[in-house]
């Protein structure tokens, strides 16, 4: 069989079911939080019963379903996972988000882009496998998973401890960046907190307290200095698919009203660092922020907290998984791939802590995820599904 062809043939004669099937994603309103993604798991397992893939749905809280599914039964298995839920709509919207347009060849509407879009390229590929199931090698494990845009404890992260998807590859389409870009790389995220304790007193006699909100100006002064070279950059380290290490000052909470010396005062912060430095480093030297801050008297004790680490993470460019992205893109056009890296997350961490090799490739989306008027050509629906199919085959050396 003439894959390639054969791909091409089905995209095309299924664009209206494709549309059809985008627009019935993003009618759904998974808006995270509260994520809803039963939502949208209805509708996936409507549409792959219907082409006869049966499809499991799995909700570790009420609501929060993700639904995974198997086409073929030979080794490798490939994984592709893309998120059901979505960031609220906010301001700036010509059209009812939920409510999806098609005008131009676009269509309009929250998660078009992030990451229904892909989604719906997914479940066109699975039902044209299913319909030649007994033609390739290897599986596509279908998942339309839940809670990405909120850390995915009810999603991936949940999926993999309890062992509901073991791949031998994953690909998740949630970059936004076309075919022609393969994300291999993330920067690592730390979320930490900061608390800073004083002592409460009457704003008109500041020496009888200890202001917390002066700790916390020592603190972020030297962190300041430490990224110095550029507001919110570190140009202390350099990567060659990646931005420097950067940090946002996320939240500052402290005081109550003007007449009070405040007894608190917490500092949220955001770091993203490079392959090659640790969460531990990072923790360190604010550790010894906070201290110097506390020995110069400025508070009675601090309190620093990670609540999130994420390392980070690159994927070699002599990986099976982009040997295939490469393979499919040179078959589909005269473009090479570019390897690129991300500062923000994708599941992608999750999988490759779990040791399952893992890819970041989608439609081209740019700077669509989380804007106002969210849109994707209809054309990419097409474009990335027959380029994912020819990636899959690729990896079970069918062609």
């Amino acid at each position: 069989m003439n894959w390639q062809l054969a791909l091409k043939a089905w995209f095309d004669a299924h664009e209206a079911e494709g549309i059809e099937l985008l627009t019935d994603l993003v009618r759904q309103n998974t808006t995270n939080p509260p994520g809803n993604e039963y939502l949208v798991a209805e509708v996936v397992t409507a549409y792959l019963a219907r082409h006869g893939i049966t499809a499991s749905a799995h909700e570790p809280a009420p609501g929060r379903a993700s639904v995974v599914a198997l086409v073929g039964s030979a080794a490798p298995k490939i994984l592709v996972a893309a998120h059901t839920d979505v960031v609220p709509a906010g301001e700036g919207w010509h059209t009812d988000p939920f409510a999806p347009v098609v005008k131009d060849g676009f269509i309009f509407g929250r998660g078009v882009a992030d990451n229904k879009g892909p989604l719906a390229s997914l479940l066109l590929l699975a039902a044209f496998l299913k319909q030649h199931e007994q033609s390739f090698a290897g599986s596509l494990i279908v998942a339309a998973v839940a809670d990405e845009e909120c850390g995915s404890d009810k999603g991936m992260a949940w999926l993999l401890e309890k062992a509901l998807v073991h791949p031998d590859y994953a690909i998740v389409p949630d970059t936004g960046e076309s075919i022609y870009r393969v994300s291999c790389a993330e920067k690592g995220l730390l979320h930490v907190e900061v608390v800073f304790h004083g002592k409460q007193a009457h704003g008109s006699a500041p020496e009888k307290g200890m202001n917390a909100i002066w700790a916390a100006n020592a603190f972020l002064t030297d962190i300041y200095e430490l990224f110095s070279d550029r507001i919110g950059y570190c140009d202390m380290a350099a990567h060659d698919l990646l931005s420097p290490p950067s940090i946002n000052i996320g939240s500052i909470n402290g005081g109550m009203a003007y007449n009070i010396v405040p007894g608190r005062c917490a500092v949220k912060v955001d770091v993203r660092f490079l392959p090659g430095q640790t969460a531990d480093s990072y923790l360190a030297q604010f550790s010894s922020f906070a201290e110097k801050a506390k020995q110069r008297g400025l508070c009675t004790l601090f309190e620093l907290k990670a609540e999130s680490s994420m390392q980070p993470f690159v994927v070699s460019q002599d990986s099976p998984l982009v040997q295939a992205a490469r393979a499919a893109v040179s078959a589909l056009s005269d473009k090479e791939i570019v390897r690129f890296g991300m500062s923000g997350t994708t599941v992608c961490k999750q999988l490759l802590q779990s040791g399952i090799p893992a890819i970041g490739w989608s439609q081209d989306a740019r700077n669509q995820a989380h804007s106002a008027n969210e849109h994707v050509a209809v054309s990419e629906i097409s474009t990335f599904g027959q380029a994912l199919g020819l990636a899959f085959l690729k990896l079970g050396r069918n062609w």
